[in-house]
């Protein structure tokens, strides 16, 4: 019997590649392509998934320090590399230099092997060997400025972020707290799940998890959230696929309890894709009443659809609209609440997409306040007087937060903001600040890895009888 030959690359370093590729084309989120990647190749074995997760979600975090190190080994500074040449280069500076369980010879080797598959062309195998080679040598040594008299510096280089984005933070929070900002958005997220309580209690689906040999412990604010030690693969999740529980992070799950939907009110959710903040409305609304969901694109809507049919919820209608102009239903139809989760530039989740590190600009966010402000004055023409309106973001940003609340209110004299002190349990008053908003950032996203949250922003108003 003649030996097997051996693939020509590592299917899973190729998959990782693949992915990192795709991001920068299309600008595509990374856990959209995982989901995609892992359900055209069922043959992956959790430990495969598990690695190109890590591959591609560490890279990420870590490109602009893969960068710096691997011009500064090619010796070549101002010089553009081929983006399909650096995402290998970086995918080997990540393994060399961030996964300690890596042999430095395989990550050379393999990336080596990928580069002769991928270009056929031997001095692009060549020039990869010798970076990769370079920078897993004894003699390479990072230098980086001393962060006590160049902290701006220091971050952009040594923790791998925006310039532009580490000067806000400096600003704003002080070196100390944007390095540990910085720090958090370097790191893995806890991995939190909403209990869908429509189908079980958080304590008897704690018993199911463990009895599959999941651990988990409670949240300390969301009634529903538990963390669990390790992510399950949810395509193959029985208890995810039988929809007793929704992905979402503990900050995500309060928005939805500010809004106080009561069963029978009719809701509007304005921005609902993928669907956590309406079925999990439709939860607290003990699944009566109505919960019309608005997004703009159509696959999207398709998810929300998936979404409530899995978890066993019926009272969401969800639509493909622009929150920014005329909604697809009557003018007379008006509601007792609306929640606008607004699109934003989602600094507040960067340790979850930290794609989206690369992709902001400095104008970005004054682009969306304006799109923030327009979706606000849509939408808030739909409540009934004396109805209640919930704007939210994922975001950091004054400009996007306090900024377009206040430019809202300037031309609505109708509407006032309650004070979320009054409204709360008191258990969750370290996350109310002093004008009476939810704010979980900075200090719940820099927290221990098993308690920390996205950093989320949210402002109840209430229009005037």
């Amino acid at each position: 019997m003649r030996p097997r030959t051996p693939p020509a690359f590592d299917e899973v370093r190729m998959l990782a590649w693949n992915i990192l590729q795709r991001i920068e084309r299309s600008r595509s989120f990374a856990d959209f392509l995982f989901e995609s990647t892992f359900s055209k190749n069922p043959h992956l074995r959790p430990l495969d998934r598990a690695f190109i997760v890590e591959l591609v979600l560490g890279t990420l975090r870590w490109q602009k320090r893969l960068d710096s190190v691997i011009h500064r080994v090619a010796k070549s500074p101002g010089k553009k590399i081929d983006s399909r040449v650096l995402h290998l280069l970086r995918l080997g500076a990540y393994q060399i230099l961030f996964m300690s369980r890596v042999p430095h010879a395989a990550a050379v080797n393999e990336s080596v092997r990928l580069a002769k598959s991928i270009f056929k062309n031997e001095k692009i195998s060549g020039f990869t060997n010798a970076i990769l080679r370079s920078i897993a040598g004894s003699k390479y040594r990072e230098d980086f400025p001393p962060f006590a008299s160049h902290p701006v510096e220091y971050l952009t280089e040594a923790l791998s972020h925006p310039r532009w984005m580490v000067e806000c933070w400096v600003k704003e929070f002080g070196p100390e707290m944007a390095r540990k900002i910085c720090a958090a958005n370097n790191s893995r997220p806890p991995f939190t799940v909403r209990v869908n309580t429509l189908k079980i209690s958080r304590v008897a689906l704690q018993e199911r998890f463990a009895a599959g040999g999941i651990k988990s412990t409670p949240t300390s604010f969301s009634p529903e959230g538990l963390i669990l030690q390790e992510s399950p693969p949810l395509l193959d999740e029985p208890l995810f696929q039988s929809g007793f529980y929704f992905v979402q992070d503990e900050a995500s799950q309060i928005i939805s309890h500010l809004l106080s939907a009561q069963p029978v009110e009719r809701v509007l959710d304005a921005c609902a894709a993928p669907g956590g903040k309406s079925t999990h409305l439709a939860q607290l609304m003990e699944n009566r009443g109505q919960i019309i969901a608005l997004d703009l694109y159509g696959p999207r809507i398709d998810q929300i659809r998936q979404n409530c049919q899995r978890m066993g919820i019926s009272i969401v209608q969800a639509f493909r609209a622009d929150a920014t102009k005329p909604l697809p239903f009557s003018q007379q139809l008006t509601f007792d609440r609306i929640l606008v989760d607004a699109p934003c530039t989602g600094l507040g989740i960067l340790h979850r997409h930290p794609e989206a590190k690369w992709r902001q600009e400095p104008e970005d966010a004054l682009r969306l306040c304006q799109l923030q402000v327009a979706i606000l004055e849509n939408v808030s023409s739909c409540l009934k007087p004396g109805g209640v309106l919930v704007y939210s973001t994922c975001t950091m940003t004054q400009e996007e937060n306090d900024g377009v609340v206040d430019s809202f209110l300037l031309g609505h004299a109708d509407f006032s903001v309650e004070d979320l002190h009054r409204l709360v349990p008191n258990s969750w008053h370290p996350l109310i600040d002093e004008k009476g908003f939810l704010r979980t950032y900075p200090e719940m996203i820099v927290t221990t890895e098993d308690s920390r949250m996205d950093g989320f922003f949210a402002v109840r108003m209430r229009k005037k009888q």
